[in-house]
């Protein structure tokens, strides 16, 4: 166990900022595409490991899987994303972008792409990767807490 533990609380009072920030960014960069930022981040989750189901991407965030419904009813009234037959469970469809669903994502991901390359150009690859440690260790260790605290 470590003597020193540094104090956190600094850093975690500005990560909500920065979320909010990056939100409203992402709606900015999505807004004419007809995607909120919320959408926006569901897309992602579905893309990197399609088709999932909403339960599932609901544990990964972790919100509601109420919540998590709403914005993937979003997504499908959209036209962006659809339901495949789930063969692990009859009531939760597998959900998948569309063809159109994975355009705009893409040209999402271009738009933000251009704008993350003009963000903190003086930041160094060991600084990137030092903070990507810090934040790495921060959701382990806030995962297993959160984890405890519902055993």
């Amino acid at each position: 166990m470590p003597t020193w533990q540094p104090d956190l609380a600094p850093l975690m009072s500005r990560i909500p900022r920065l979320y909010f920030l990056v939100r409203a960014l992402d709606d900015q960069l999505a807004g004419d595409l007809g995607v909120t930022a919320a959408m926006r981040g569901v897309m992602g989750a579905i893309a990197a490991a399609e088709p999932r189901s909403v339960p599932d991407l609901a544990r990964e965030r972790p919100v509601s899987r109420q919540h998590m419904q709403s914005l993937v009813n979003e997504l499908l009234a959209a036209g962006l994303a659809e339901t495949h037959r789930n063969p692990s469970h009859r009531r939760s469809p597998l959900i998948a972008l569309t063809e159109e669903g994975r355009r705009r994502l893409k040209l999402i991901q271009t738009r933000e792409a251009g704008t993350l390359a003009k963000t903190a150009p003086a930041v160094s690859h060991a600084e990137l990767a030092a903070a990507t440690r810090l934040f790495d260790l921060l959701e382990r260790d806030l995962k297993r807490q959160l984890q405890d605290a519902a055993a």
